[in-house]
């Protein structure tokens, strides 16, 4: 089983990694790890320092602007999905009913007390369907759960299947809508798990366009993920598009029709749960300076005794690697999230219930 732990306080020592990250990009933590600091010569005199190298390769200037280090307490992001269900003609009572009974198991759980769900069908079910601002509002809008649950069973209930299948606009206004529910309520892991049994009218590049427009937004848009699960009859060829355009997963996810799709839908939402989504963290925002975003780690340490393994900032998720660990931002100009690469994040899924995850911080700025 996978565990994630939650981001936690540190005593306020400092590590020899973090006062590195500091003298290198900030050049005035008064602070060094003694096991890394040079014993100067008797000598020398008192206001000659060392000169620092940054990480453009000049030298640090005596007035740079001053700054220590520290390990903060941070929180894991709150996970928001919303379900977007394909109610099209071809979801035939044996794609339906399971499909409909693994989202009423997956919300009326304990494990997942405290998640935020939404539920959207395509065709939308107001009528029009067309274009992506007919998504925009939910029928069952985002809530936490278990205050959520009674109303997406019964939304499920009154739901029936018939129409065509636009895709592409059920994603693009769900994803909207999910921006619009994290500028509003603070910063989120948002996903949209998109469920269909079918091949999107218009094609596939309009979906993967919208799912990309998901996971690739403008500065100062929210991240929204898009999770790919396909039943008997999807194109997994147009859903692994969709999956990987999305950021959300590399391949889609197979479920299949009959009894046994319940229990796989099942087990691809909890996937999803626990998975990627559940590797965001929020930037912590100290009392007083400002966080260099360029000094910060993540260190995890897999279990009682074990020793802290480092995680660095890369670029973007492309830049993550297929092996190669790490994290970046969600809005490299601006971070509110952490987001740990794919390795990283099942590095730490598969640490101790005791493991821990610390944010270090190289350099706070005295703003003052």
């Amino acid at each position: 089983m996978k565990h994630f732990p939650m981001l936690r306080s540190a005593p306020m020592t400092v590590s020899a990694l973090a006062l590195a990250a500091a003298f290198v990009a900030c050049g005035g933590s008064e602070r060094r790890a003694v096991d890394d600091a040079e014993v100067p010569d008797a000598s020398t005199p008192p206001d000659a320092g060392p000169t620092i190298t940054g990480d453009g390769g000049g030298n640090v200037q005596p007035d740079a602007p001053k700054c220590e280090s520290a390990d903060f307490v941070a929180e894991p992001v709150p996970l928001t999905l919303a379900i977007l269900l394909d109610r099209s003609g071809s979801m035939d009572e044996s794609r339906w009913v399971p499909a409909t009974n693994a989202i009423r198991s997956f919300v009326d759980r304990s494990e997942v007390v405290g998640m935020e769900v939404g539920l959207q069908f395509f065709p939308s079910k107001t009528g029009g369907g067309n274009v992506a601002g007919d998504y925009v509002v939910l029928p069952v809008p985002i809530a936490p759960l278990p205050a959520n649950v009674l109303p997406i069973i019964n939304e499920l209930g009154r739901t029936v299947v018939g129409g065509g299948t636009p895709m592409a606009q059920g994603l693009d206004g769900t994803i909207q809508a999910l921006r619009r529910f994290i500028a509003t309520n603070g910063p989120r892991a948002g996903g949209v798990v998109l469920v269909t049994d079918g091949e999107p009218s218009g094609g596939a590049s309009s979906v993967v366009s919208a799912a990309m427009g998901g996971s690739s937004p403008p500065p100062g848009q929210p991240l929204v993920r898009t999770f790919a699960v396909g039943m008997e009859g999807a194109s997994f060829t147009t859903l692994n598009q969709i999956a990987v355009a999305g950021g959300g997963s590399s391949t889609a996810f197979n479920v299949g029709s009959g009894a046994a799709a319940q229990q796989a839908l099942l087990e691809a939402l909890d996937t999803i749960r626990t998975g990627a989504i559940a590797c965001e963290y929020v930037l912590p925002t100290p009392s007083r300076g400002k966080i260099d975003p360029d000094t910060v780690e993540i260190h995890f340490t897999p279990g009682v005794n074990d020793p802290a393994v480092a995680f660095r900032k890369v670029a973007d998720l492309a830049a993550c690697g297929a092996t190669t660990g790490g994290f970046y931002y969600d809005d490299p100009a601006a971070p509110t999230r952490v987001l740990l690469c794919p390795a990283s994040c099942t590095q730490v899924g598969e640490g101790t219930p005791e493991a821990e995850v610390e944010v270090a911080v190289g350099c706070i700025l005295d703003v003052n």
